[in-house]
C-alpha cells in the first residue's frame, strides 16, 4: 500500500488525468442501464414455487392481470354509460398487443362474462351483455342474471352492492408487455374522458424503446407531461376508474425507482456538501469528499452496464450505501490532513499526505474490507437481485477505497497546505491539548467514564438488558403494498379491491390425481368442497372459486334455478354428464381456468383480502393442516401456488437468509479483527458496538411492536458493514498509544483527542446520507433511512462510550 500512495504523490497530475478518463467513459455507458421491476426476478431461479407456478400457467392459462376498476358510488355500475363504458374499454383493451385476447373471456368483464343456462327449448352458455349497448330492459335481465349466479360473478367482476365492477385482462411475458400496456391502458381511459392522448394507444400502435437506457417508451413521457402524477381517472357520470394487479405494482415501482434515482442523487450531492461545508469550511474539504462520492457511483453503475446487469428495485439505494462509505474514508483522511498541516503548515502537500497516509492506511483498508464483509453476507440471500445489490455495493467500496487512496491523495499532494481556522485552533492548544470545544467534551466524557468505571459499566448493562428484552418481542410480518404510499393509486386500488371484491391476492390450490378422470369423483369433489369452505371461514379469505362451483351452480340452473339444488351431483355420471354439458355449451373454456382437459388437476382459487406475510402464513398453515388431515389418499396430492404463496415465500426466504446474514458478517468481521489485530480480545471490541446497536435497536423496536420485515432486516445489514468502521478507527488509535507506553486512562484520552473527534464526523455525514431516503417515493426505503440512521448513530455512540469501558486496564489489553 506504501508503494500505491507513494506513486500517487509522485505523479499526482497522471493519476487525475487517468482517473478523469476513467469517469468519462463510465459516465456515457449510463445512458443503456436497464431496470428490470419483474417480481418474478426476486424468487431464485429453478426454485419449486416458479417451477410450479409455471405448470399451473400451461394448465389453466393462471397470467398476471391488470386489473381495471370502474367505480360509481352515486349510481352504481348498472347504468347505460358506465355499462357501455365497460364494454367499450374492454374491447378496446382486447386489441392491445400485450394482452392474451385469443378468447372473449380472457378479458373478463361483465361485458364478456359469460353464465350457463337452461330450459326445455335450449341448454348452454350465454353472455350476460348482449352486444355493447345496455337498454333498461338489458339492464334489468343483466342485475337477475348477476343475482341468480351469484357465487361466480359476485366479489369476481362485479362488488355485492353493485358500486363497482371489474375488466381484468392477461398479459404476455416481458417488461415491454407490462410497461407498454399500462400507459396504453391509461390512454384508453384518457379517451374515455375526452383526451387525446389514449386515442393512438388503444390502436395497437407503440412508440420507443421499452427497454433501453432505462427507458420505457415516450407514452411514458407524453402521459405524464399531460396528467402528472399517476393516479385514478375522475369521468363523466360519476365513474372512477383505477388500476391494480401484480403488472401495475410492478410498473408503479419502475416509475418510482427511475424518480428515486433522479431526485436522490442531486439530492445527496446537495446534503454532502453542505454537511461537508460545517465540518470543515473549506472548498477542498467539500470537493474532494464530493468528486469521491461521485466518482464511486458512476463507475459503479457504469460497470453494472459493461456487465449487462440491470438495475432493480433495490439497486436504487446503491449511491446513498456508497456515500455513506466514500464520504467516511474522505472525512477521516481529511481530518488527519488538517491536523497534521496543523502541527506544521509550511511543508509541501506531497510531505503531509504521506505522512498521513502512513499512519491512515492500514484503518482505511480494515474499514473497507469489514464493510464490504458486511455487504458479502448479501450473497447469502437466494433471490438474484439481493446478490446483485452486495456485489455491486462491494464493488463500489472497492472503488470508493480506491479512489481515495488516488485522486484524493493526489489532488491533496497538488494543493498548497491549508488547514481552516489556523490561528484560532493554535491559540486553542496554547492553553489545552484539544484544538476544538467538542475535542475537549470528547476528552473529558473519557475522563468521567474512568474514574466511575463501575458505575459507568453498570448503567450500560441495565440499559441493553432492558431494552435489549424486546427483540423476543419481535415478529416478522412484511408486506408489497407497503411499497406504496397510502394516498397512491395503487394503494387506493388495492384496498378497493379488498373491500368491495374478493380479494387482491391470490393463493391456488391445486388437487391433482393420479388418473385421468380423477376429478370426476363425487368423494374428491365432496372434499374439495369441505376445503373450500373451510378457507372461506379463515380470516382475511374472501372467497374461493373451483370446478365445484360451478358444478354446483350447473345442478342449480338445472333445476330451475332452486337454491336447493346448489350442492354437487351425487354420482359420477352426473358429474361426467355436467362436464360434458360445459364441454359443449358453446364456451367450453368457462372451465379452462379452474380443471385441466384430463379432469386431472383442478384449480382452487383462494382470494385473500391482504398480503401481510404475518396472515398468509397463517393461512396458508391452517389449510396445510386440513389437507393433512382429510386428503389421506396417496394417489391424491394437494399443491399451492399463486402471488399469495409466492409473497409468503419470498419474504420468508429473505428475512431467514438475512438473520443468517447477519450473524454470519458479524462473525466474519469478527474474525478478521482477531487477525489483524492478532487478539480476541481486541476483535471482541470491534464488533461489540455493532452487536450492541443491533440488541438495542431491535430490543426497541420489538417494545413498540414494529415488526421485522425486509426493511428492518436490509438495515441491520448495512449498519453491520457501515457501522463497524467507528470500532475500527478508535481501536487502530487506542492499541497505538498503549503500545507507545501509555496507560489505559491516557490511551483512551489521547485516543478521544485524535479520532473521536472525525468519528462523530463520519457519523454525521453518513446520517445525513441516509437521511435523503427520508424522501423516497416508496415507504419502505424510508423506513430503511430510519433504521440505518438509528444504527449509526447507535453505534457511533456505543464506540465512544462502551470502548472506553471495555478496553480496560487489566493484563488482557496490555497486550494490544
Amino acid at each position: 500500500m506504501k508503494l500505491l500512495y507513494g506513486f500517487v504523490v509522485r505523479y499526482p497530475k497522471i493519476i487525475l488525468a487517468i482517473i478523469a478518463a476513467i469517469t468519462v467513459f463510465m459516465l456515457m455507458q449510463l445512458g443503456q442501464l436497464r431496470w428490470e421491476t419483474d417480481a418474478r426476478v426476486y424468487m431464485p431461479k429453478g426454485h419449486p414455487a416458479i417451477q410450479y407456478d409455471e405448470k399451473i400457467e400451461h394448465l389453466f392459462g393462471a397470467k398476471d392481470a391488470i386489473v381495471i376498476i370502474v367505480k360509481n358510488d352515486d349510481k352504481g355500475v348498472y347504468n347505460k354509460e358506465t355499462l357501455e363504458r365497460i364494454a367499450r374499454i374492454s374491447e378496446k383493451v382486447a386489441e392491445l398487443p400485450g394482452v392474451i385476447a385469443s378468447r372473449v373471456l380472457d378479458v373478463a368483464s361483465l361485458s364478456t362474462a359469460t353464465v350457463f343456462e337452461g330450459n326445455d327449448d335450449s341448454m348452454g352458455a350465454v353472455r350476460l351483455m348482449e352486444g355493447g349497448t345496455a337498454t333498461s330492459d338489458e339492464i334489468k335481465k343483466l342485475k337477475d342474471k348477476v343475482e341468480q349466479h351469484a357465487d361466480i360473478l359476485v366479489g369476481n367482476i362485479v362488488s355485492a352492492d353493485g358500486s363497482a365492477a371489474m375488466i381484468r385482462a392477461k398479459l404476455k411475458e416481458g417488461a415491454t408487455n407490462r410497461y407498454q400496456t399500462f400507459w396504453q391502458i391509461k390512454g384508453v381511459i384518457a379517451a374515455e374522458g375526452g383526451g387525446t392522448a389514449g386515442n393512438s394507444w388503444w390502436s395497437g400502435e407503440t412508440s420507443g424503446d421499452w427497454q433501453q437506457g432505462g427507458e420505457w417508451g415516450k407514452g411514458d413521457q407524453e402521459w405524464q407531461q399531460q396528467s402528472g402524477e399517476i393516479e385514478a381517472a375522475v369521468l363523466d357520470n360519476g365513474d372512477v376508474i383505477y388500476l391494480a394487479g401484480r403488472p401495475v405494482i410492478e410498473v408503479t415501482s419502475g416509475l418510482s425507482a427511475m424518480s428515486d434515482m433522479k431526485m436522490m442523487v442531486p439530492l445527496l450531492i446537495a446534503v454532502m456538501a453542505v454537511a461537508l461545508f460545517l465540518i470543515f469550511k473549506t472548498g477542498r474539504g467539500i470537493l474532494i469528499p464530493l468528486l469521491v462520492m461521485s466518482g464511486a457511483i458512476v463507475w459503479t453503475l457504469g460497470a453494472m452496464v459493461l456487465l449487462d446487469v440491470p438495475l432493480y428495485t433495490i439497486s436504487t439505494m446503491l449511491p446513498v450505501i456508497l456515500v455513506a462509505v466514500g464520504i467516511g474514508d474522505s472525512v477521516h483522511l481529511l481530518s488527519h490532513y488538517y491536523n497534521k498541516v496543523l502541527e506544521n503548515p509550511y511543508r509541501s502537500g506531497g510531505e503531509i499526505i504521506s505522512e498521513v497516509m502512513a499512519k491512515l492506511g492500514p484503518p482505511l483498508i480494515t474499514t473497507s474490507v469489514t464493510t464490504a464483509v458486511g455487504f458479502l453476507s448479501l450473497l447469502m440471500a437466494e433471490m438474484p437481485p439481493f446478490k446483485v445489490f452486495g456485489l455491486f455495493t462491494v464493488l463500489g467500496i472497492a472503488f470508493s477505497w480506491l479512489l481515495t487512496m488516488t485522486m484524493a491523495v493526489a489532488m491533496l499532494a497538488v494543493m498548497k497546505p491549508a488547514v481552516p481556522g489556523y490561528h484560532s485552533r493554535k491559540r486553542s492548544m496554547r492553553v489545552r491539548a484539544e484544538q476544538d470545544v467538542m475535542t475537549v467534551m470528547l476528552v473529558k466524557l473519557g475522563q468521567f467514564l474512568m474514574a466511575n468505571r463501575k458505575l459507568s459499566s453498570a448503567v450500560v448493562a441495565v440499559v441493553v438488558l432492558v431494552v435489549s428484552a424486546g427483540v423476543l418481542k419481535l415478529e416478522v410480518n412484511s408486506s408489497w403494498l407497503s411499497d406504496f404510499r397510502a394516498d397512491s393509486e395503487v394503494a387506493q386500488s388495492t384496498a378497493l379491491v379488498n373491500e368491495r371484491f374478493d380479494g387482491s391476492q391470490f393463493l391456488n390450490i391445486v388437487v391433482e390425481t393420479a388418473a385421468p378422470d380423477g376429478l370426476k369423483s363425487p368423494e374428491l369433489l365432496a372434499k374439495m368442497d369441505g376445503l373450500q369452505q373451510y378457507a372461506e371461514s379463515l380470516e382475511y379469505v374472501g372467497d374461493t372459486v373451483s370446478v365445484v362451483d360451478y358444478l354446483k351452480s350447473l345442478n342449480k340452473t338445472l333445476h330451475s334455478m332452486d337454491e336447493a339444488y346448489y350442492t354437487l351431483p351425487k354420482s359420477q355420471a352426473e358429474i361426467a354428464e355436467g362436464l360434458y354439458l360445459y364441454s359443449v355449451s358453446g364456451q367450453p373454456e368457462l372451465l379452462d381456468e379452474v380443471v385441466d382437459f384430463n379432469y386431472q388437476h383442478a384449480n382452487i382459487t383462494v382470494s385473500i383480502k391482504t398480503d401481510q406475510t404475518l396472515h398468509l402464513k397463517n393461512i396458508i398453515h391452517n389449510i396445510n393442516e386440513y389437507v393433512a388431515q382429510n386428503f389421506t389418499d396417496k394417489s391424491v396430492q394437494v399443491n399451492f401456488a399463486g402471488s399469495a404463496n409466492n409473497s409468503y415465500i419470498w419474504a420468508q426466504m429473505l428475512i431467514d437468509s438475512q438473520i443468517w446474514s447477519l450473524l454470519f458478517s458479524k462473525v466474519a468481521i469478527f474474525i478478521l479483527a482477531v487477525l489483524w489485530f492478532r487478539s480476541f480480545y481486541v476483535g471482541t471490541a470491534v464488533v461489540l458496538p455493532v452487536l450492541i446497536a443491533s440488541l438495542l435497536v431491535g430490543g426497541g423496536a420489538g417494545w413498540l411492536g414494529i415488526p421485522v420485515d425486509v426493511s428492518s432486516v436490509l438495515a441491520a445489514g448495512i449498519a453491520v458493514g457501515v457501522g463497524v468502521d467507528y470500532a475500527i478507527h478508535y481501536v487502530f488509535s487506542y492499541t497505538a498509544e498503549r503500545k507507545a507506553g501509555l496507560s489505559h486512562e491516557m490511551a483512551v484520552s489521547e485516543t478521544l483527542r485524535s479520532v473521536g473527534r472525525t468519528i462523530i464526523f463520519n457519523a454525521v455525514v453518513v446520517v445525513a446520507g441516509f437521511s435523503v431516503l427520508f424522501l423516497s417515493q416508496f415507504p419502505p426505503h424510508i423506513k430503511l433511512g430510519v433504521f440505518v440512521v438509528l444504527y449509526m448513530v447507535v453505534s457511533c455512540i456505543a464506540a465512544l462510550l462502551i470502548l472506553p469501558l471495555f478496553l480496560r486496564s487489566n493484563e488482557s489489553s496490555k497486550s494490544v
